[in-house]
């Protein structure tokens, strides 16, 4: 179709018409944006109308294979069930999740804390030390910038998730955030030695930061509800997928307007408005259409590809990349990418968001192997840490070793960015 076509310039630039735009649109929205589009449409246009059910359907499987709606819809967590979720995943000890929950008890809506190291230390009767160990470990949760004690270290603390450490826009928020306020671009520039226009360009970036990580969180008590575009049941020792067309009815052209097209006595005016109509309509149709097949097709990939994994837990989650998803499915990972984007799965054990099945890959020594994910690999270098002798704890050189001996080829390099992902501190201050 000529309006769907792709439009290139000299230049190379590839652009999208309208039309696909909009396609591309609909794919990536959530079942309940969806379900907001269509509810429009019906409203704005009479060509359009929902499937009407007087007994059992073809193209729809009946409701009682759906698990019960009321007993799968989750509010969004809040902030503080975010970060105990995080907390459980990422805490080594008992005793860093009692902590944990100190802190993160302490933290108010906009994601500051709001209690002193001292103060919990002193009201749990732990070391010092620890509680600053795990105040260092929730402010590496997500959203980036929680658990800072400050507006600086709450910015400090993004930049550093983003890996710019150091840099110019790092040590202006460390040493002029209040020059930045008041404008003293030039002053910051000589300070630092770089040019004013630097210093703007940092400032842009730091204005982009979020100074409060919570807020996001703070409409969690609406009744907005997260509704699975696909429920996975296990039947038998055998998985089942359906898509949800509980919240999406079928929906199909209202075949009197064609009869109208058809009258000799149709005026243009009315014959035109017809047209445009039915035209908007096929293409909703057709996108929701698609839209369903592809989501049937990436998650029939994700359960052959991730079955233990969603059968056992992440620790069983296999490598797995967009670009391997698009080309077992015919799609390209651009179409993958948002195709996932917002979009969750019921199965047996609860609701998940489909991004959560992709990890990168580790090379295994033995070529033999599978290939390890980054998880899986991230999973075993958290357990050898915790079964480390605390007098002589293991260098990144001998954790880098050990993973190895199991079958693990990761450089030095990754072991420490790995470790640091972890929130686990170098050997030299693990040392007790």
């Amino acid at each position: 179709m000529a309006d769907q076509k792709l439009v290139q310039k000299q230049s190379q630039k590839i652009l999208f018409s309208p039309r696909m735009q909009e396609s591309m649109h609909i794919l990536q929205m959530s079942i309940i944006e969806l379900k907001g589009l269509i509810e429009e449409e019906l409203e704005s246009n009479p060509t359009i109308e929902e499937e009407q059910y007087s007994g059992p359907s073809l193209s729809r499987a009946n409701e009682d294979e759906y698990p019960n709606m009321e007993s799968l819809l989750t509010k969004p967590p809040t902030l503080r069930e975010h970060l105990l979720r995080q907390l459980m995943i990422e805490a080594k000890t008992p005793i860093y999740i009692e902590i944990g929950q100190e802190v993160i008890g302490n933290i108010d809506d906009d994601g500051y804390l709001k209690a002193t190291a001292e103060e919990m230390a002193g009201s749990l009767g732990k070391a010092l030390a620890e509680v600053e160990t795990v105040i260092a470990m929730v402010q590496g949760f997500e959203p980036y910038g929680i658990c800072a004690r400050d507006p600086r270290e709450c910015l400090l603390l993004q930049l550093k998730a983003q890996g710019k450490k150091d840099s110019l826009s790092w040590k202006i928020i460390e040493s002029y955030l209040p020059e930045c306020g008041k404008k003293q671009f030039l002053n910051i520039a000589k300070a630092l030695g770089v040019s004013v226009e630097e210093v703007k360009n940092c400032i842009h970036e730091i204005s982009s930061l979020e100074p409060k990580p919570g807020r996001k969180y703070q409409d969690s008590h609406s009744d907005q509800a997260i509704v699975p575009d696909i429920f996975i049941k296990k039947i038998d020792d055998e998985y089942t997928i359906s898509t949800n067309q509980i919240d999406l009815r079928p929906l199909r052209v209202n075949s009197s307007y064609k009869d109208i097209l058809k009258d000799p006595n149709c005026d243009q005016k009315t014959r035109d408005y017809i047209n445009e109509k039915l035209k908007s309509a096929n293409f909703l149709i057709k996108c929701i259409r698609e839209r369903q097949e592809t989501m049937q097709r990436i998650m029939e990939f994700l359960l052959r590809e991730q079955s233990e994994c969603i059968e056992k837990g992440r620790s069983y989650l296999r490598p797995l990349t967009f670009k391997d998803m698009a080309k077992a499915i015919g799609r390209h990972e651009s179409t993958v990418s948002r195709a996932i984007a917002n979009k969750y799965v019921a199965t047996p054990s609860g609701i998940y968001e489909l991004r959560e099945f992709f990890s990168g890959k580790v090379a295994p020594e033995d070529k033999n192997k599978e290939d390890t994910s980054v998880a899986s690999a991230k999973t075993e270098l958290k357990a050898i840490v915790n079964n480390e002798c605390k007098e002589k704890p293991l260098s990144d050189q001998k954790l880098q070793k050990i993973l190895l001996e199991k079958g693990m080829r990761i450089s030095r390099r990754a072991v420490a960015k790995y470790r640091e992902d972890l929130k686990i501190l170098p050997s030299h201050l693990r040392k007790t």
